[in-house]
């Protein structure tokens, strides 16, 4: 018998997998609404691993990961932190595998020590919400809402044609403050790399390994708002972190800074953040999640979403969508693991 754990809060990592056998599942229809041909053609987890004898451990706390870490012979893992001390109980492990490449949660060393090799698979999911964030960020720059109205109303008639849209910048040569610098954050700095933007990060942990790589610069917390030009947020929610922008941070932005958060909407102190932008304290900003989630029909943000000088774009938490987002992140992972069992060489080694 194979032994597979899986810790994953989430659950990215087995529902690309299981959802072509859900027809009632809500993201089945959702996903078959993008691309009808992508869970009808995608294997399911009993179709991958079909003539292997397979135990699977679906995880949800620590504790429960003590208590089967000894028979394990696949860990997988997303977004958790793995204690170097429970992991050395592993004698059996073969193989860790994380799902994304921010896989800071695992300890490498220990794994390494014990001659077990670490996958670290990258996210789709998480691209597509970068995606989003720099859409935002180019939606803004060029004005293109504005642009639209102008098309739709025939402004250029009285306007006239060509270079009337007021307040369209260049991004070339601003400055990209990216709160946090996981897996979300890097695609933004290789985006921002490309249209010679400068970058600065923030996180709780400085990655100096990834620096040069990835362009960027590290600076205090305070630092990154006060230079930041665009600020996009790209944290995780925890009880330290729920609330933690509030009107102090909006206070230190420039006037003409433009906010982007595609994370989550407690991060931020939501009525904080209107204020400033009622006030023009923001350039703008750009969100696709929210202290309350649907955004209530009466919340204030519609009313400067619909306000075209408030340069405000709301999206209905839709930065993750894309055919074939959670189909791919499945079996990202678990077709490593099939590589592994046939002996085959493994995508995505990392440490």
């Amino acid at each position: 018998m194979i032994q597979i754990g899986v810790w994953d809060n989430i659950g990215n990592v087995l529902l690309g997998v299981r959802l072509p056998g859900q027809p009632e599942h809500v993201w089945h229809k959702r996903l078959t609404q993008d691309d009808p041909a992508a869970l009808p053609a995608a294997p399911t987890f009993a179709e991958l691993f079909a003539g292997y004898d397979i135990k699977l451990h679906e995880l949800k706390t620590l504790a429960e990961l003590e208590s089967v870490i000894a028979d394990l012979d696949y860990l997988v893992v997303h977004k958790e932190r793995v204690p170097p001390e429970v992991l050395a109980r592993g004698a059996k492990l073969r193989l860790i595998q994380h799902l994304g490449l921010d896989y800071r949660g695992v300890p490498v060393e220990t794994a390494r020590a014990m001659g077990v090799p670490v996958c670290a698979t990258p996210l789709i999911n998480y691209n597509t919400v970068a995606e989003h964030a720099w859409t935002m960020l180019l939606n803004h720059y060029k004005q293109m809402p504005a642009q639209r109205i102008q098309m739709e109303q025939r402004l250029y008639e009285t306007r006239g044609w060509g270079a009337t849209v007021p307040q369209i910048r260049i991004v070339e040569g601003d400055t990209l403050g990216l709160l946090g610098f996981g897996e979300i954050a890097r695609p933004m700095a290789r985006y921002a790399h490309a249209f010679q933007m400068k970058i600065i990060y923030w996180d709780r942990e400085r990655f100096p390994d990834l620096e040069a790589e990835y362009h960027v610069e590290y600076v205090e917390r305070d630092e990154l708002f006060r230079q930041a030009d665009v600020l996009s947020v790209h944290l995780p929610i925890t009880p330290e972190t729920q609330l933690s922008i509030g009107a102090r941070e909006f206070a230190l932005m420039k006037p003409t800074a433009y906010f982007i958060n595609t994370a989550r909407g407690k991060l931020v102190d939501q009525p904080a953040l209107v204020a400033a932008l009622q006030a023009r304290r923001l350039g703008g900003a750009g969100l696709d999640v929210f202290y309350a989630e649907p955004l209530p029909a009466d919340d204030p943000l519609h009313r400067l979403h619909e306000d075209p000088s408030a340069n405000v774009t709301l999206t209905a938490h839709t930065g993750w969508q894309g055919p074939w987002t959670w189909v791919r992140d499945s079996l990202n992972i678990w077709l490593n693991v099939q590589h592994h069992l046939r002996g085959e060489p493994l995508a995505y080694i990392v440490g």
